[in-house]
């Protein structure tokens, strides 16, 4: 990572307004800087799982115990694809696991509640192929229930007390006699580009699962779909894309019987899988996709997406389907200690360079170019723009620093090869440092509801460091992994509120964005701070610096969102991954369209 030039005091600004979280008074902010250490923070966090609808003798409390990890220790994930490990997070967390069965009266106003809430109507498309299905153990009969998201993690949130930490809960209401078929919906966000409501009009958008919209709690319900989105619909195929491996995913839970798609002993392991490859290791404490400090600006920089829209459509106008003050206004919702700006520049027509190194990496001009270097005509995206950068990116104060976006608005046709991608956040295809975001939209993609802003926040989410919420990194296994085979499940880490997920049913990050985004900065900042104290105590003039006020004295702070209570320790080992002279972005990168 490229060194840069922090004054003490401009770090310490920033770390006050991360800082800045509500706590009770008797948590206190132990511990403070190291000057010269690499420290690791460590961090208790309480994970609270609480069945509704469950009995105790459903759920084999070992067997659901011992899937569940008992650390995570971040890494910045993409440099492992070229054999290298990331930097040092500095971040580790210790789980303290809280299980709790709710009783009969709880149940029956919570299912009282759904039923209140809930809109009756016919059955969606996908549980009509369940019913079509050659093994499913019963039939979806309607009218079932449309229930609004947001209410039940909202209902579930006030409910269940506020617990400290963050809180899994899981519903079964199939097993009481007022049960209904039913799906959870999210209908009050629409594209800003073009005013297509996902939610609202795609069957592929009813769900089982949803949190982190304005609580730390995520819920998932086997007795509400099926749904399209794990395809736990389809009861009767195991490989879902023909690769020879089983697409493991959870079926619905009248599935866990004799004769069903899933043993009913397996329940309690599928709940600790789903448990700790979703909710703990996509949402509660993910690993970056890349490394968040590599975009942080110098002292009194500002961040700053500059979009190059480049005009490859004489039917239409890439300007008219992106709105910068919307992109700039979740930004500085998301990271307000930042100041931000947003800026646009429109190439009408695309010049000649951009448009052939684009028809070059859409494989629709065989030419040879930069990208040979690379073995794929893909690499062409990063490798023109990067060595023309100043054509195309202007001089900005130094002390800023500059996402460059390259906007394409462009035709079915014209897309080639990646027809059907909506965008990328690129690297720069030597240790796996963010470089470039593209995107790309058409007329055909605009009637399928997308426009321009949403990629542009999504791919510059990841530019930034997020990851989706369907993949990520094991800590204690040292893997990656996405949603398929073994982990096809993975998908449902989608059903929760961000903008970073591919259902488009937000336009915002999300409350575990902002967690995860907020301990990586403060873990960055404090050794970055440590490293500056190092040098300037190292220094043999050290004693003519005058005391500096940090602003930190009396922080009070959640120590399971950013304690600051650490010890120096060897980061845990990583799993090598071989060195790749040439690849495709795998799924962590790609934003394509999907039904």
């Amino acid at each position: 990572m490229k060194k840069r030039s922090f004054t003490l005091f401009s770090i310490l600004i920033i770390l006050s307004l991360i800082f800045a979280i509500p706590v009770s008074a008797k948590e206190k902010n132990e511990g403070g800087l190291r000057p010269g250490e690499i420290v690791t923070f460590e961090q208790k966090i309480p994970v609270n799982v609480v069945f509704i609808g469950y009995d105790k003798n459903d759920i084999e409390r070992q067997a659901f115990l011992d899937t569940l990890p008992a650390t995570y220790a971040p890494i910045v994930r993409y440099p492992p694809f070229y054999g290298i490990p990331g930097r040092d997070m500095g971040l580790k967390f210790n789980f303290e696991y809280n299980l709790s069965f709710k009783n009969a009266e709880f149940s029956r106003k919570f299912f009282n509640y759904m039923k209140g809430i809930g809109v009756s109507g016919d059955p969606t498309f996908f549980q009509t192929a369940y019913n079509d299905q050659v093994n499913n153990v019963l039939d979806v009969n309607g009218p079932v229930l449309y229930i609004d998201a947001p209410s039940v993690e909202n209902y579930l949130s006030k409910n269940l007390g506020n617990p400290k930490g963050y809180t899994v809960v899981f519903v079964n209401w199939y097993s009481r006699p007022d049960f209904r078929f039913h799906v959870y919906t999210k209908t009050d966000e629409a594209d800003p580009d073009t005013g297509y409501n996902f939610g609202a009009e795609r069957p592929s958008r009813k769900m089982i699962a949803w949190g982190g919209s304005n609580s730390r709690l995520w819920f998932y319900d086997l007795s509400a779909g099926p749904e399209a989105w794990t395809n736990n619909w389809n009861v009767d195929n195991l490989d879902l894309d023909g690769n020879g491996f089983e697409d493991y995913r959870m079926p619905p839970i009248w599935e866990y019987s004799s004769g069903g798609f899933r043993d009913p002993s397996a329940l309690s392991n599928d709940l600790g899988l789903v448990t700790r490859f979703v909710g703990i290791n996509l949402l509660f404490t993910s690993s970056p996709l890349y490394d968040p400090l590599v975009t942080a600006p110098e002292a009194g920089g500002d961040k700053i997406i500059h979009v190059n829209m480049l005009e490859d459509d004489p039917a239409s106008l890439g300007t008219d389907w992106i709105n910068m003050a919307e992109v700039r206004s979740r930004f500085t919702k998301f990271e307000p200690y930042y100041g931000w700006q947003t800026n646009l520049v429109d190439f009408n027509p695309i010049d000649t360079n951009a448009q052939r190194a684009f028809r070059i990496a859409t494989d629709l001009l065989p030419e040879d170019d930069c990208w040979n270097d690379y073995f794929t005509t893909f690499a062409e995206f990063f490798c023109y723009f990067d060595q023309n950068r100043t054509a195309y990116i202007p001089d900005y104060n130094d002390a800023d620093y500059v996402a460059g976006v390259y906007a394409f608005n462009t035709t079915a046709d014209n897309l080639g090869s990646q027809s059907g991608l909506l965008g990328f956040a690129d690297d720069n295809w030597v240790d796996g440092t963010q470089s470039y975001i593209f995107e790309f939209d058409t007329e055909d993609y605009r009637s399928s509801g997308y426009g321009f802003s949403i990629t542009t926040i999504h791919e510059a989410g990841h530019h930034f460091g997020l990851s989706h919420p369907h993949d990520g990194y094991d800590s204690e296994y040292g893997f990656d992994y996405g949603p398929g085979d073994d982990f096809y499940f993975a998908w449902s880490g989608d059903e929760s509120n961000t903008i970073m997920h591919y259902m488009d049913l937000s336009t915002d990050f999300g409350q575990f964005d902002q967690d995860n985004m907020y301990r990586y900065e403060m873990a960055g900042y404090l050794n970055w701070s440590n490293e500056l104290l190092g040098s300037i105590l190292a220094d043999p003039n050290a004693k003519s610096v005058k005391k500096i006020s940090n602003g930190l004295t009396n922080t009070r702070i959640k120590p399971w969102i950013v304690s600051t209570v650490g010890s120096t320790s060897t980061p845990p080992a990583m799993r090598a991954a071989p060195t790749r002279s040439f690849r495709r972005p795998p799924v962590s990168l790609a934003y394509p369209l999907h039904p």
